[in-house]
């Protein structure tokens, strides 16, 4: 993510957390996702502030091998004040593995909230392996996250070793998608302001956007997405498609990574999968809202995959 312009810590700061807070106590329940056919790959624009780009319907994933049917949960950082939940459903039927994040940071409740729900799905194909609350502590506190743990989406793709726990979950979790050979992360985040009224002006500014780093599906994956969603929302609700192939870092090697620490840079790290990272907008759009279009990306996803 970039770091230009207005930072989005400043204006959640500015936010008012208590109307946040009483929106999350809500205890909106989406329905349960209906099976989704494979949707046909067609070529379809990617939008962007200057210019609509012709791309390719992305590629169908090749898929893992095949794990019995089964449902259960593990732990990440187990024994430590930092362990959270991962729900694993594996359906025993050849098929791509999906890894869900959600509250990597603690004051986007739309994100884990949404997240929760997924992991009650149970997958077509493949496995479905959901994360819905990675930065647990910052979600009951309802903070971004805290400066001694470090934040976990610029810590990528993480250290064992690590003095700060977000660095040590960052490597568990790109473990756990090396483990299952994930052809897709999705990362279901919530920025402030929406990108159609303030398009480049930094991270606290990147409402209803979908992002798409480096990958197999790349770069069609995202924009198959908005392209099938965006008929049936409000033209200012729509998704904007942002390109996270194009941004390039040093990394602690020496090399470069795509997109810096983010869970967009995933993709160098894990053979085979493409990150996408979804953001909602918290201004004027309550968490019921939030909530409810981060499961229309999740389910549209997971049906593109076939996992649905």
């Amino acid at each position: 993510m970039g770091t230009t312009g207005m930072n989005r810590r400043t204006f959640l700061a500015a936010a008012s957390s208590a109307a946040l807070l009483a929106a999350c106590g809500k205890q909106a329940r989406a329905e349960p996702p209906k099976p989704m056919a494979v949707i046909p790959g067609i070529a379809m624009d990617q939008p962007a502030p200057e210019a609509a780009q012709p791309h390719s319907a992305p590629p169908a994933p090749t898929p893992t091998p095949v794990r019995p049917a089964a449902s259960y949960e593990r732990t990440l950082l187990a024994g430590t004040p930092w362990a959270t939940a991962v729900s694993i459903r594996d359906s025993g039927t050849a098929g791509p593995a999906v890894l869900v994040l959600g509250g990597v940071h603690g004051n986007e409740p739309g994100g884990w909230m949404a997240a929760e729900e997924v992991a009650n799905w149970a997958p077509r194909t493949g496995s479905l392996i959901v994360v819905p609350r990675a930065n647990r502590l910052a979600t009951h506190s309802f903070v971004r996250t805290f400066d001694d743990i470090g934040d976990l989406n610029r810590l990528y793709p993480g250290d064992a070793a690590s003095s700060f726990a977000m660095e040590r979950m960052a490597a568990e979790i790109t473990a756990l998608a090396n483990e299952f050979e994930c052809a897709l992360a999705l990362d279901m985040h919530e920025s402030w302001a929406f990108y159609v009224d303030a398009p480049g002006t930094g991270t606290a500014a990147l409402g209803q956007t979908i992002t798409t780093g480096v990958g197999p599906l790349a770069p069609a994956f995202g924009p198959s997405i908005a392209e099938a969603l965006n008929g049936s929302l409000p033209e200012h609700d729509r998704f904007v498609v942002r390109d996270g192939t194009s941004f390039r870092r040093p990394d602690t090697t020496g090399g470069t990574t795509a997109r810096g620490r983010s869970s967009l840079s995933l993709g160098g790290h894990v053979a085979g999968l493409t990150p996408v990272l979804v953001e909602m907008g918290q201004q004027n759009q309550d968490v019921d809202r939030r909530m409810a279009l981060h499961l229309m990306v999740a389910r549209q996803a997971l049906g593109m995959l076939g996992v649905l």
